[in-house]
């Protein structure tokens, strides 16, 4: 018999493969995305289920059918799930349609209603970018995104692993819970972060701490006071205030601190108030005054010595 197009063959010849053998038959491959973290496999295409292995970013699998935001997957003796949002199929256009069709069944089961959670919930994001999707699932547009740390009250949950937060969806499998209290101080830094940011523009005025004028240690300093929180004055001294924190695990609020070339043997000498989106605000020269700055500059990113949470 004389097929016009091959595809078809093959991908005839896969489905009836899936339906006798239990080891992936359509050729269909993935490779990990996760940057520096690991994508946990599952038993089910659930959070809650058994995490089976942990593979690495790059890793290659056989995909053998798709959830609503899980693969089903074999890598060498194991099979398991995954999910879909950390991981890129070969060939991903064709590779989606066939993968969706060996599993008609699954793809139906997956669809689901979030179910409301009964008190406040809240998730703290554990993957260095989050995609927020407006469904429960990879294949629905991507309306934002959540960085590292960041933590956001969970809504709903479904039972093909998704949480439903106020503006959409995000993977659960990326996401840890945390308590009433660490959400509010989360809230509180937020707040800090935002009052500061009325200040862009003012002048910056060597040894000052008043809206007349701000340095750098002074700006973060008066910031902090109308809240409540004593600081000490100097760069290097609020080096010791709060808790430290790292450049990834950066919230609103947290101070950033920098040591720059030629300023001796003090362990920082500028400070800045992180606003979120890898940006801070800060006092910052004579010229200036107060801007908001990015840390992958690669002036701060190589004079970063630390971060400071203090609420």
């Amino acid at each position: 018999m004389h097929f016009r197009n091959q595809a078809a063959v093959r991908l005839t010849a896969g489905l009836l493969l899936v339906s006798t053998c239990v080891v992936p038959a359509l050729a269909v491959t993935g490779t990990v995305n996760t940057g520096s973290s690991t994508l946990r496999v599952r038993s089910e295409a659930n959070t809650s289920s058994t995490v089976l292995d942990k593979l690495s970013h790059g890793t290659k699998v056989d995909v053998i059918s798709t959830a609503n935001g899980w693969y089903k997957i074999s890598y060498e003796d194991l099979t398991g799930y995954v999910s879909s949002d950390y991981l890129i199929l070969d060939d991903a256009q064709d590779a989606v349609s066939a993968v969706a069709a060996s599993s008609p069944a699954d793809a139906a089961a997956a669809q689901s209603t979030p179910q409301p959670v009964t008190e406040a919930t809240y998730g703290k994001v554990t993957a260095s970018a989050l995609n927020v999707r407006s469904e429960p699932n990879t294949d629905s547009a991507k309306v934002g995104s959540l960085k590292c740390g960041k933590i956001v009250e969970i809504l709903g949950k479904t039972q093909s692993g998704w949480y439903q937060i106020e503006n959409g969806y995000i993977s659960a499998e990326y996401v840890v819970l945390v308590d009433a209290a660490e959400a509010q101080k989360s809230s509180k830094g937020q707040e800090i972060a935002d009052y500061a940011l009325q200040f862009v523009g003012y002048p910056y005025v060597y040894g000052g701490s008043s809206p007349s004028g701000f340095d750098c240690s002074g700006f973060t300093s008066y910031v902090y006071r109308q809240f409540g929180y004593s600081l000490n004055r100097s760069a290097a001294g609020q080096l010791s205030n709060g808790t430290p924190v790292s450049m990834s695990e950066l919230q609103p609020g947290d101070l950033v601190l920098f040591k720059k070339s030629g300023t001796g043997s003090k362990a920082a000498s500028h400070v800045g108030l992180y606003i979120g989106n890898n940006q801070f605000v800060h006092a910052s020269t004579s010229t200036v005054g107060v801007i908001v700055s990015s840390l992958s500059e690669a002036y701060y990113t190589t004079g970063f010595v630390g971060g400071r949470r203090i609420v």
